[in-house]
């Protein structure tokens, strides 16, 4: 029995793999090297929440994956409260490329 649940295992393990690769593939495939674009991730939060440090954290990591020079998180603000303010605040000056804005500044971040 156990013989079957390591074999299983390891197939799931070879699928994830293939799957992987080809993944990596495409990517490499599709990527273009002289182009000049900025990614902006937008992360919309309001009221209080409780994830906010952990939602900006992950957009965090999901750029560091993302191939470029130029890329931004922009933590939204659309009606937070003031410790998820602060909270935000703090992981923004922490980390470059962060930036925590209301919906009317957008447009001007956007722009440069």
């Amino acid at each position: 029995m156990l013989e079957i649940i390591a074999r299983l295992f390891f197939v799931f393990l070879a699928i994830l793999g293939a799957v992987e690769i080809i993944r990596s593939f495409i990517s490499w495939s599709l990527r273009t090297p002289h182009h000049k674009g900025k990614l902006y991730l937008v992360l919309s939060i309001e009221g209080h929440d409780e994830e906010a440090e952990l939602l900006l954290e992950s957009g965090i990591e999901k750029l560091k994956w993302v191939h470029g020079e130029e890329k931004m998180l922009i933590c939204l603000d659309r009606g937070m409260d003031e410790e998820t303010r602060k909270i935000c605040a703090i992981i923004a000056h922490r980390n470059p490329g962060v930036v925590v804005c209301k919906p009317e500044e957008l447009v001007n971040i956007l722009e440069q």
